[in-house]
């Protein structure tokens, strides 16, 4: 009687011990925008020296704050996000970074903390040697576990917004983006895509048959200047046919793939409510230029059977946005992940997944954010905001339960609510008078849609 007993307790258990062992956990890390000219007296120093050496040189910076709101990560901020990344990741398989290494206007602030022009050798160095030195934080934050990185808009040796396809700046840091991913892991054409505009595919590190493709889309911006180059369409083009050919090889492979990009998809809700146009339709200001635009959310569609995930950053806040098809199903789905860095008003913060490693899909997340920036790092107070399925309600995450819960914001409520409140990353609410331009943005991913939903009947 005890034995059969005994094996009706461990044939229960079995599928727990199964759920266990099929959940895996990884991180989301964001907006860095490291500011090594805080304090500014060090840049000749850090100017001078290797990045392997710049944390002994920063660690004897005595009694500085962390950066507060409304400035780039200083070293102080920098230091504690890591140290509290690495104590949250202690059981993640791996790490995302979707972009923005270094501090806003890095040129600019490099030519004027070491008394050059911005086309000097110097700003490069410089830039690489920042690049470099978190990327090597990072690594060792993680301990040793893989990091997929893309670029932002900050991170070029040109300027913001500036990447140049080809240039020194991407060939100096090949081999850091190679390292974190995994040599063994990506592509046979990752030196040739990384050289010739940032992006690249890198196989997924625990998801049988899982691609994670990389994109540059900085170079599909509406901001974008090829103003160190003069090859930046035809690698924007060229990225676009990439990403096309990576989606029909992983469907004939019966594979999914996962999306890291730094801009999130659609129409950019801060800079709509905040503009110099008069007309409502004028202030529509889209995240990507046609065609690009266009042409990728015709991509998503067409391919959203095999695109199961998106990260994105850039907004510093955290926020979704959905794929919709015409009959006003949901189909994909892009996360934006709130930033370190607290210049645009929100606390500085980093998200941890759950997902199921037989299927590949995310199954909820939590938000870990730093309540008291500005403050002593031996002050620090990290800690964790919410998980989503529980500040939501829901039994996961995925793109059908944000759908519905989209569709509940428009209501008021509570869902609205929480919604407002998460966004800012325990730093007050989104404002009512924009509110609506950010619950747009979220389903309406294209002008005509948007502006429909925003504008309504107003001119």
């Amino acid at each position: 009687m005890r034995l059969t007993l005994a094996l009706l307790a461990m044939t229960a258990l079995c599928p727990i011990a199964r759920a266990q062992e099929d959940s895996g956990a990884f991180a989301v890390i964001s907006d860095i925008h490291f500011n090594p000219f805080d304090p500014p007296a060090l840049a000749a120093t850090l100017a001078r020296s290797a990045p392997a050496d710049w944390p002994a040189t920063l660690a004897d910076i005595k009694d500085r704050a962390m950066a507060g709101i409304g400035h780039d990560t200083n070293h102080a901020l920098l230091a504690s996000a890591l140290a509290a990344f690495a104590r949250a990741t202690a059981g993640v398989d791996f790490a995302i970074v979707p972009g923005d290494f270094l501090t806003h206007h890095f040129s600019r602030k490099t030519a004027a903390a070491l008394g050059v022009d911005e086309r000097s050798p110097a700003v490069l160095e410089m830039t690489t040697k920042t690049t470099l030195f978190v990327t090597d934080a990072l690594a060792k934050a993680l301990g040793g576990k893989p990091a997929v990185i893309a670029f932002g808009n900050e991170d070029s040796s040109c300027g913001d917004y500036r990447i140049e396809p080809g240039g020194a700046y991407l060939a100096a840091t090949r081999e850091a983006v190679r390292r974190l991913a995994g040599a063994d892991r990506l592509e046979p054409d990752f030196a040739e895509t990384w050289d010739a505009a940032g992006y690249y595919a890198v196989r997924h590190p625990t998801v049988a048959n899982g691609l994670i493709i990389v994109l540059n889309d900085v170079l599909w911006s509406p901001k974008y200047q090829d103003a160190c180059g003069a090859h930046g369409l035809a690698a924007a083009d060229a990225m676009m046919r990439w990403l096309r050919d990576r989606l029909v090889r992983q469907r004939a492979a019966g594979g999914k793939v996962w999306m890291v990009h730094h801009i999130p998809w659609g129409i950019d809700a801060y800079s709509t409510i905040n503009p110099k146009a008069q007309s409502c339709p004028a202030k529509v200001a889209p995240f990507l230029k046609e065609p690009f635009a266009s042409e990728l959310q015709t991509l998503l569609a067409e391919y959203s059977d095999v695109v199961q995930a998106s990260f994105s950053g850039h907004t510093h806040h955290d926020d979704y946005r959905l794929l919709i098809d015409r009959r006003g199903a949901v189909i994909g789905l892009d996360k934006l992940s709130p930033a370190v860095s607290p210049v645009f008003g929100q606390n500085p913060g980093f998200q941890i997944f759950t997902y199921d490693k037989r299927t590949g899909a995310p199954t909820d997340f939590s938000t870990w954010y730093l309540s008291n920036p500005g403050e002593a790092a031996a002050a620090a107070d990290w800690r964790r905001e919410y998980t989503f399925t529980e500040a939501y309600r829901q039994p996961r995450y995925g793109p059908d339960v944000v759908g519905t819960l989209w569709q509940a914001m428009a209501k008021d409520g509570a869902v609205r609510d929480t919604y407002r409140r998460l966004y800012m990353v325990g730093r007050g609410e989104i404002a009512a008078d924009g509110l609506s331009a950010y619950l747009c943005a979220i389903g309406h991913l294209d002008v005509t849609s948007f502006t429909k939903c925003y504008c309504g009947d107003r001119r």
